[in-house]
């Protein structure tokens, strides 16, 4: 693909790769406090470690393209690093291609539907604005009533901002370059001992190969069709509690030796039909084979 034909959305979406690549590529450096070299055991361990867990990362998607996490250098680590199991992460970030022809479109699209909202959007800014100044000279001055009164026409200005989302949502959904909201990258991170993992209200799905396998949509802007799915590797425990809401626990024991793997997960962020191409690429047996004995 032409550099010219890049989406906007994958700029972005390396740029957010970067960012989690420091975040979860390893539990050594998280107490942020004095470092001190890694033994040749632990390098050893380390490297072996990521560069296995980078093998088992699926490739992009039929049309797709992205970035997976290079190699990593263990040369130090937090002190205090050999007294609890190691945590570690690799993740992937790919995004759908699109043709220049695609994206002019679009970009025509946000245009006209940014003019037609201009007007609204600004009164709206202003209307906050004013109100927040009244509220913020009425708390001042301990305006109990003033103040009550502002909440009420605080809570009819949120309705009208509501609808305006709502309008505007409708008009990225039905724009002449079709549906604006709907998701065009997809992020993997499959990671080992976590301790635990939260979804507000997963689904269970089949599982494969032995594994569990949930998912839950992903609400808010730009993911009309965004979910995230998570592959639970290892002695997970799932259960349901009294309000029927599933509750996830790990295996996961801090008293453990640092090299001992206990679980992994597998965490896929993409809409649900590219997180089932996604899944039939990863290399599930290789990740139940790191657990230990």
């Amino acid at each position: 693909m032409k550099k010219k034909q890049l989406t906007k959305s994958f700029f972005l979406s390396i740029l957010i790769f970067i960012i989690m690549c420091s975040i979860f590529t390893t539990q050594a450096f998280a107490d942020g406090g004095t470092l001190r070299k890694t033994t040749s055991e632990e390098k050893k361990f380390l490297e072996e470690l990521h560069l296995q867990l980078r093998s088992t990362l699926p490739k992009a998607p039929d049309n797709w393209q992205g970035t997976t996490e290079e190699e990593h250098k263990f040369d130090e680590v937090a002190e205090g690093f050999e007294k609890r199991p190691i945590t570690m992460g690799v993740i992937a970030s790919y995004t759908k291609n699109e043709t220049q022809a695609e994206i002019e479109a679009k970009e025509k699209a946000m245009e006209k539907i940014g003019a037609k909202n201009k007007g609204s959007m600004d009164e709206m800014a202003k209307k906050q604005e004013e109100l927040a100044s009244k509220i913020s000279k009425a708390a001042e001055k301990m305006d109990m009533k003033e103040i009550e009164k502002l909440q009420k026409e605080a809570d009819i200005l949120a309705k009208e901002a509501e609808k305006l989302g709502k309008n505007t949502e409708t008009d990225l959904r039905s724009s002449d370059a079709g549906n604006l909201l709907k998701s065009t990258s997809a992020n993997i991170r499959i990671g080992i001992n976590q301790s635990e993992i939260y979804m507000s209200n997963p689904m269970e799905l089949p599982k494969i190969d032995g594994n569990f396998v949930l998912r839950e949509k992903i609400d808010g802007p730009q993911s009309d069709d965004n979910s995230k799915t998570v592959i639970l590797i290892g002695p997970w425990k799932i259960e349901k509690n009294p309000e029927g809401a599933l509750e996830i626990k790990s295996p996961y024991d801090e008293k453990a030796a640092y090299n001992k793997i206990m679980c992994a997960a597998i965490h896929i962020e993409a809409p649900a039909e590219v997180a089932e191409k996604i899944m039939k690429t990863i290399d599930l047996k290789k990740l139940n084979s790191l657990l230990s004995k």
